[in-house]
């Protein structure tokens, strides 16, 4: 009796672990090798207006979601900006803006490779950018390319972590859009 307990116990840890490894690997293919998050917001507010609100890149904190406690800026402007970003659980990364087109887009990429970097990404950057669809018409888009130190083993948590930044990204949309359309 004893001995079938435990050859059924057996039974469901090796189906369990079957299981699992058939998901990572499943997932690996969608974390593997280069992936990016777009979000898109068309709001009714001048592009100036606009690109005043998102080009704010100090005081990111203020519109971003919960991931994102505190911003810094450690010097200069525009292209070649260096900031360091920090969650509320005390983590922080540096980012490096790489591209500045005044009233268009920028770019921050993330130094991952910095020793105390807590996520489990090798690269990861961010676009920023508006485009003028008519005189008080605007599309804010927001792109992030990122890559996984371990696509394996983030397979297990990509579609937690997908849907946890693309609620972070419409959060951060939703505040732009109504700082934007504010009179």
């Amino acid at each position: 009796m004893i001995r079938k307990i435990l050859k059924g116990i057996l039974l469901v840890v090796a189906a369990v672990m079957v299981g699992g490894l058939i998901y990572g690997l499943v997932q690996y293919s969608k974390a593997k090798g280069n992936n990016q998050l777009i979000s898109e917001r068309v709001v009714q507010a001048p592009k100036g207006k606009v690109w005043k609100i998102i080009s704010d890149v100090g005081n990111y904190e203020q519109v971003t979601g919960p991931g994102i406690h505190q911003v810094d800026i450690l010097e200069g402007q525009g292209q070649g900006m260096k900031r360091e970003c920090a969650d509320p659980q005390g983590n922080s990364w540096e980012e490096v803006c790489t591209i500045w087109e005044e009233g268009h887009r920028f770019k921050f990429e993330v130094n991952t490779q910095r020793n105390d970097y807590a996520y489990p990404l090798k690269t990861l950057s961010g676009i920023w950018r508006v485009d003028e669809l008519g005189p008080t018409t605007t599309r804010i888009v927001m792109q992030f390319d990122f890559e996984f130190k371990n696509a394996f083993l983030s397979g297990f948590f990509l579609p937690i972590a997908l849907k946890q930044a693309r609620e972070d990204m419409e959060f951060i949309m939703d505040n732009w859009q109504r700082m934007a359309e504010e009179e």
